[in-house]
């Protein structure tokens, strides 16, 4: 296959690209700098330049390819989301990039895929009910608006032509020994202490890095069109969480930092969504495609990325 990445050098392009390539699938890149265009052909893939947000530009490198990922993000450091323009990059490339891409793989004519990375974070809180695409109630706060229209874009492909695919993946939040995050959630565990994000009781669904990466080929090879969610198979409560992460480390318990002083760094609209349980299942993307974690929740996980740290 003939494959158009975005994100190619991100937390999940650069493992899906890598999985692409020993596929033996011809790999195109989007490449927005030099340091982009080198990272991308060491990983034996093809950069190429073009502009995310017109569709004429990229027209071109489309023509041939079978299938478009937009793995694109542009997530703001922790210390800069309550800014309110922190999130503009991020909505840009999932509004404008989106569109832009659609209408440029319509265009080109042979692509016949389009897989765009969502999240679930927009669902409200359902407290121990699990939840899916199919039943959940869709509250998105301000900065989760962008990812429904892009999921729209991905629909309209889908639609435009008979025998195109269009996949919206709806994934948790992402750890692993590759994630920044997760490393420094770790370290401060080995401090004995422990940032708590909602209620001990809410659920919190994650996805291991390396899951949403076969998920992301599983929806390439399989998927119908649709919108799925992705997650690992048992999600823990937070206070489960923070336990599975002070065993991890070998420690009976950890020191949690009151949510009440992230207030200072997280706006409003993160701290209501970060306070929603969502225990999220896959079953539906299980049965469309035969895809399942390796890492089916955190105590597994968080002891993989605590026995790789001290390797």
């Amino acid at each position: 296959m003939k494959i158009f990445v975005t994100g190619a050098t991100g937390v999940l392009g650069r493992p899906v690209v890598k999985a692409l390539i020993e596929r033996g699938a011809d790999v195109l890149a989007l490449s927005r700098s030099d340091a982009n265009r080198r990272d991308i052909e060491e990983r034996s893939a093809t950069p190429v330049s073009a502009d995310l947000y017109d569709a004429d530009s990229l027209a071109g490198c489309l023509a041939g390819c079978d299938a478009v990922l937009h793995l694109a993000t542009s997530i703001p450091r922790a210390s800069d989301m309550k800014k309110p323009d922190a999130w503009a990059t991020n909505d840009r490339i999932r509004e404008q990039g989106t569109r832009s891409l659609v209408d440029a793989a319509l265009r080109a004519g042979s692509v016949r895929t389009f897989i765009y990375p969502s999240v679930f974070f927009m669902y409200g809180d359902a407290g121990e009910r699990w939840q899916s695409a199919r039943d959940a109630s869709i509250k998105p706060v301000g900065l989760l608006k962008s990812t429904l229209e892009a999921e729209a874009e991905v629909a309209r492909f889908a639609a435009a032509a008979p025998g195109n695919r269009g996949v919206s993946l709806r994934f948790g939040s992402f750890y692993g020994p590759t994630s920044r995050d997760s490393a420094g959630q770790l370290a401060m565990a080995r401090k004995g202490r422990a940032i708590q994000l909602a209620p001990g009781h809410a659920y919190k669904s994650l996805i291991w890095i390396d899951d949403a990466v076969s998920a992301v080929l599983a929806a390439l090879d399989r998927a119908p069109s649709g919108i799925f969610d992705v997650a690992e198979d048992d999600p823990f409560t937070q206070d489960q969480a923070i336990r599975a992460l002070a065993l991890a480390v070998g420690r009976r318990r950890l020191f949690r930092i009151p949510r009440i002083l992230l207030q200072s760094v997280l706006g409003p609209d993160l701290r209501e969504l970060l306070g929603r349980s969502q225990r999220v299942t896959s079953e539906e993307f299980k049965e469309a495609t035969g895809w399942s974690p390796q890492v089916p929740d955190q105590s597994v996980g968080w002891r993989r990325i605590a026995a790789g740290a001290n390797s």
